[in-house]
């Protein structure tokens, strides 16, 4: 008998205090209409659907003329699914993980390692970095979805400086001018200038954060209210994460990341080391090759 290579699934959920609630999310929905016995919870956030066979997410088979109970167990019995280039390169495991994100507050910035740090970690502390793989990622907008993403050029972070002065203020006046200076050096000059810019607002304390940011904050509602328009320095996003996350030193990310807006079918790409947050939306995202973000799909290498 032929092996049955296509059958239903019932996927993990992942509720993650950032994913939208109950039904209004994609992925409650898409959850229900692929399992008919999914109960959704009208006070749980649901966060990300994830369609592959990672260990702390592996579908479920809906098929009861199947052995296997689980993806990840039927493909480890059925090898030849993954094709032979597939099968030695990644060790007869499934070498991506697809997911479904609903995204109803800003997710903490965050980059993944490369292959050569995945691994050292991996040996450090495993219950932290369970796999010794990179998570290359791709997502891609279901409905409008924004995110920060990269560096921004040095000249709109300098603009930055000029305009928000309680961002140069954590910043520092040192730091600041190197950054200014560095714009008509070489590459390196350069990164060390903004790694440097980085650093120090990454470092500065919790208390000056906070006052610097609620300065900012009562500076751009002065001027909103009197019908001012505050868009050249993000004065509503602004807003909007300091309601979601007050006094969080990551509001102030804006000013050093790129923000992006995506329509439905775009995509955005984040190889090793690139800084990111996703703020809204739904997606659908990728991460390849490893176990490992309105409403997104992405691909994440993560077994």
């Amino acid at each position: 008998m032929a092996v049955q290579k296509v059958f239903p699934l019932s996927c993990t959920v992942q509720h993650y205090a950032w994913g939208k609630m109950g039904s209004s999310s994609e992925v409650a929905r898409l959850l229900a209409s692929s399992d008919p016995q999914a109960q959704i919870s009208e006070d749980k956030p649901y966060a990300e659907l994830w369609m592959g066979s990672h260990p702390r997410g592996d579908a479920k088979i809906l098929d009861n003329r199947i052995s296997q109970k689980t993806l990840g167990q039927w493909i480890s019995e059925n090898q030849d699914c993954l094709g032979s280039k597939v099968k030695e390169t990644f060790n007869g495991k499934l070498p991506f993980l697809f997911k479904v994100l609903s995204v109803e507050t800003a997710l903490s910035i965050q980059a993944h390692p490369n292959k050569e740090l995945a691994e050292k970690l991996h040996l450090q502390a495993p219950q932290h970095y369970p796999d010794a793989n990179h998570k290359p990622e791709m997502a891609i907008a279901l409905t409008s979805f924004q995110g920060l993403c990269g560096f921004r050029p040095i000249e709109e972070i300098v603009t930055f400086l000029t305009k928000v002065p309680e961002f140069q203020f954590l910043i520092g006046d040192n730091a600041a001018a190197q950054l200014k200076q560095s714009s008509n050096s070489d590459s390196q000059s350069a990164s060390s200038a903004l790694q440097s810019c980085f650093s120090h607002l990454m470092k500065s304390e919790k208390k000056v954060v906070a006052e610097q940011l609620n300065l900012l904050v009562k500076r751009i509602s002065q001027q909103v209210a009197a019908g001012n328009n505050m868009e050249d320095i993000y004065g509503e996003l602004l807003l909007q994460l300091h309601q979601q996350y007050p006094g969080d030193i990551g509001c102030f990310a804006i000013y050093f990341l790129n923000l992006l807006t995506l329509k439905p079918g775009e995509a955005m790409f984040l190889e090793a080391n690139v800084p990111h947050a996703y703020l809204k939306g739904v997606a659908s995202r990728d991460e390849e090759c490893q176990l490992s973000a309105g409403h997104c799909l992405s691909l994440h290498t993560d077994l």
